[in-house]
C-alpha cells in the first residue's frame, strides 16, 4: 500500500477530536478551529476543494497535447471493433428502423484527434450511416440521394415535429426520455429560419436532468418537405455529471476575471455569467500559456499538422459560463471577432476553470 502522508496527518489530526474531553469554551474553541484548519489546508494539498460542511474532488487535470494524426495503425485497431463487426451493426439498425439493408458502399476514416476509427456504409437507397468504432453505436444516418428534396414544397412545423416523433420512437427512443429543445426551418417559405412553413425542418431534441438540458446528449432530426422524408438522424450521446451548484454567480465571476488577467490590454466593456450545461475543453488552457500562438491559429491559416491539439478529460458538467467583453480592439474585422470575447467555463461545484470559447458561449449555445 502506498504512503500518504496528508491522509496519516489527517487521520491523526481527526483523532485528537475524538480522544480529547474538549469543553465549548474560547480557548477550546480556537484549537478546534486551528485543527479544522489544518485538515482543510490538507485537503487543498491533495486535490480536492473545500466548500462548506462538503469535500468536492478538484476535476481539472493539466490536458494532454496530442498531435494531429489520420493514421490508422495496428494499435489503434485493437482498440476499435472491425469492419465486419461495424457492418452487422449498421445491418441491425437498418433493419429496426424498416430501411433497406442491402450494402452498396463502405469506407472508413479516423477521427483525426481521437482513437476511433469511424466507419460508414451506404445502403441501396442511399442512406449513408456511420458507426463509432470505439462504441459501437451509430451515430448518424443521412440520405444522400438525389432529387429527394423539392424546394418548391413546403410543410409545416406541426407537421414536421409530427413527423420528427415518429422517428424518435423508430429508432427506439423511449418517450420523455429526451424533449424537444429546438425547431428550426433550414429554408423557410419566406426567407426566414423561424417560419412556420418550411422545405426542410430540424428538431433537435435534449435528455433533461430536472430543469437542466444536456445539449451533449442529443438527438438532431432533420424532415425534407417531399414526402416528408427523413433527412437526417444525428446522435451526440455524452453523458452529463449532473454536478451541483456550490460557487455562486458572484464567485465564478472573480475567478474569471482573475484567470483573464494579463492575457490582454484591452481593457474590460462588460461581462454576463450564465449557468450552463458544457463540454470541458482545452481552449483556456491554451490561450493562457501559449497566448500568442493561440491568436496565430485564430487569426492566420495554420496547417493542421502544426496546430495544437489537446485531450483533457471528456466530461460534461454544470458551468458558469462568464463572458467577457473587451473594449474596442481597431478597425480589423477580423480581429475584433477573434479578440472581441472571451467565455470561461468554471465548474458550478469546484469553481476550477474547465474550457473556454473564443465568442459569447451564452448567446450562441454551442
Amino acid at each position: 500500500m502506498e504512503f500518504d502522508e496528508n491522509k496519516i496527518k489527517m487521520k491523526i489530526a481527526i483523532s485528537k477530536l475524538k480522544e480529547e474531553d474538549i469543553v465549548m469554551e474560547n480557548k477550546t474553541r480556537s484549537i478546534i478551529k486551528a485543527i479544522i484548519t489544518t485538515i482543510v489546508t490538507l485537503l487543498i494539498g491533495t486535490g480536492v476543494v473545500y466548500a462548506g460542511t462538503i469535500v468536492y474532488e478538484k476535476i481539472w487535470k493539466t490536458p494532454e497535447k496530442i498531435q494531429f494524426s489520420t493514421e490508422i495503425t495496428e494499435e489503434i485497431k485493437k482498440e476499435n471493433i472491425t469492419e465486419e463487426e461495424a457492418k452487422q451493426i449498421a445491418i441491425n439498425k437498418f433493419n429496426q428502423v424498416g430501411f433497406s439493408s442491402n450494402i452498396i458502399d463502405t469506407h472508413h476514416y479516423k477521427h483525426t484527434l481521437t482513437e476511433a476509427i469511424m466507419y460508414r456504409f451506404e445502403n441501396e437507397d442511399n442512406y449513408l450511416i456511420t458507426i463509432d468504432g470505439k462504441t459501437g453505436e451509430f451515430t448518424a444516418i443521412h440520405s444522400r440521394a438525389k432529387g429527394r428534396q423539392d424546394i418548391n414544397l413546403y410543410i409545416t412545423k406541426e407537421q414536421a415535429i409530427e413527423t420528427a416523433n415518429k422517428y424518435y420512437k423508430l429508432f427506439g427512443f423511449k418517450e420523455g426520455e429526451y424533449e424537444i429543445v429546438n425547431v428550426n426551418s433550414d429554408i423557410g417559405k419566406y426567407g426566414g429560419q423561424h417560419d412556420n412553413e418550411g422545405v426542410k425542418f430540424t428538431i433537435e431534441y435534449n435528455k433533461k436532468y430536472c430543469d437542466i438540458f444536456n445539449p451533449y446528449e442529443s438527438i438532431d432530426i432533420v424532415i425534407e418537405s417531399k414526402n416528408l422524408y427523413l433527412d437526417i438522424i444525428a446522435i451526440r450521446n455524452k453523458p452529463f455529471d449532473n454536478n451541483e451548484v456550490v460557487i455562486s454567480k458572484e464567485e465564478a465571476l472573480e475567478i474569471a476575471l482573475a484567470e483573464d488577467e494579463g492575457i490582454n490590454d484591452y481593457g474590460i466593456k462588460n461581462t454576463q455569467v450564465k449557468l450552463m450545461v458544457v463540454k470541458m475543453n482545452a481552449d483556456a488552457y491554451e490561450r493562457k500559456h501559449n497566448t500568442e500562438h493561440y491568436y496565430e491559429e485564430l487569426s492566420t491559416y495554420v496547417a493542421p499538422e502544426d496546430r495544437s491539439y489537446y485531450k483533457p478529460e471528456d466530461r460534461i458538467r454544470l458551468a458558469w459560463v462568464v463572458v467577457i467583453s473587451y473594449n474596442n480592439t481597431g478597425w480589423d474585422v477580423k480581429k475584433t471577432y477573434t479578440d472581441g470575447k472571451y467565455s470561461y467555463f468554471v465548474d458550478a461545484t469546484t469553481g476550477e476553470v474547465i474550457g473556454g470559447l473564443f465568442y459569447d458561449f451564452i448567446e450562441s449555445g454551442i
